[in-house]
């Protein structure tokens, strides 16, 4: 199931994964980029991570918030993305109940075609901290969610393949909007 904007965000509340209570509906008057990543050990993910990490402190001056959710347990999320100070927050979501909610998707081809045509970012990835493990949630596509300060989904990105992010210059088109 694929959400489309425009639409209400599906609320949710949970703890980040240093264990502050986070809701969606507490950052209604914000706009707010909710992506989903695989796990934290993932190269893309960590990647994507550090492109964020860079640009928050223009966004936040805007007025943006940022909410990044992993597969991972909380402690991996610790170990391998937070080992950096993030200035977002991070969610841990192992049973992926906000994944469902939002309507990630899971494709073995996905991920062959990020390991196949994404190599490079791979290597970046690793190069910013990503080191593949292990992960019962390999196969999850990434989704980004760009929420308006109304609580409405006002653009949408389902990837194509596990490396797939919504593209930054939507997110600064987005952040002007």
């Amino acid at each position: 199931m694929r959400l489309t904007a425009p639409l209400n965000a599906i609320t949710f509340a949970t703890k980040d994964v240093y264990g502050k209570a986070l809701s969606l509906q507490e950052l209604k008057g914000k706009k707010v980029i909710l992506s989903f990543f695989r796990d934290a050990a993932c190269p893309f993910c960590n990647f994507r991570v550090y492109e964020f990490t860079h640009k928050y402190k223009a966004w936040q001056q805007q007025g943006i918030e940022v909410i990044a959710v992993f597969s991972s347990p909380a402690n991996e999320v610790r170990e391998h993305v937070a080992r950096y100070p993030r200035p977002f927050r991070l969610v841990s979501d192992p049973d992926l109940s906000i994944y469902n909610k939002y309507g990630v998707e899971k494709s073995a081809s996905a991920l062959w075609k990020a390991l196949l045509f994404r190599f490079p970012r791979i290597l970046k990835g690793i190069m910013k901290g990503g080191r593949p493990k292990p992960n019962p949630h390999v196969t999850l596509v990434p989704a980004d969610f760009l929420i308006n300060e109304k609580g409405q989904i006002e653009d949408t990105w389902y990837g194509r393949n596990t490396s797939d992010h919504i593209p930054l210059e939507r997110i600064d088109a987005f952040i002007k909007g």
